[in-house]
């Protein structure tokens, strides 16, 4: 008798102020969305915030860090959390995938703004948790950077609008940082990322020889300024 695959709890989340806070009724409020990295929890995540506020003077955003809903398996990240059940580059089923990604965009509902920008952040799983996230809610999602990150080869229903968007010259921005010799990153997994937003976003690409597996401070100088344009009213 097969054991069907857990299902995703609702995703427990962190909010705090990038600058200084708005109304709370302010309806262009803008929301960055942070998603980490697979044995991590969003803690992690909010701990960019001061960084990126050093380097982002006058703008006001909300931040609402999230964190994944399975346990992460490897044990020497026991207490951890993960974005999807199993080992960490063992790509889940398509409807898994999806749910989780329809659960964080609920998750981001919740929180933005009637007409707010939302820009979504991810570290390596949470780096292919927001891809998704973008890939199937599209109008949704003003923005994107990934960091040190990849994407599962899946289908989703959003992929054909981004790219006729992205042909148009429209396409939604995005921002991608990672280290050539990641060494927790398979190449072909970042690749399959990297190739995917070329076509499907307008993508600034950034590569930082000798950062590993983690952000380095030119990494966040370059995250900042792309950010500056995306959530300034």
């Amino acid at each position: 008798m097969s054991v069907p695959p857990p299902v995703p709890a609702r995703p427990v989340s962190r909010t705090t102020w990038l600058g200084p806070a708005r109304a709370a009724d302010d309806p262009a409020t803008p929301l960055l969305v942070l998603l980490h990295g697979y044995g991590s929890h969003e803690g992690h995540m909010l701990a960019l915030a001061p960084a990126l506020q050093m380097f982002l003077p006058g703008v006001s955003a909300r931040v609402l860090a999230v964190r994944g809903s399975f346990p992460a398996t490897e044990r020497r990240l026991a207490g951890g959390s993960a974005w999807f059940p199993g080992p960490l580059m063992e790509q889940p089923p398509a409807a898994d995938i999806a749910l989780v990604a329809d659960r964080v965009a609920d998750a981001i509902r919740t929180h933005a703004a009637p007409r707010g920008p939302v820009v979504v952040a991810g570290f390596s799983q949470g780096m292919c948790t927001a891809i998704t996230v973008l890939r199937r809610h599209p109008a949704l999602i003003t923005g994107l950077v990934g960091l040190s990150g990849y994407l599962y080869d899946t289908v989703e229903p959003g992929d054909a609008e981004l790219a006729v968007r992205t042909t148009a010259g429209h396409g939604i921005p995005a921002f991608v940082g990672y280290d050539p010799a990641d060494p927790r990153v398979p190449a072909v997994a970042r690749q399959w990322a990297v190739d995917f937003l070329r076509a499907h976003t307008a993508l600034t690409e950034r590569t930082y020889p000798g950062m590993g597996h983690s952000v380095a401070p030119a990494e966040v100088m370059d995250v900042a300024g792309f950010l500056r344009s995306l959530l300034t009213d």
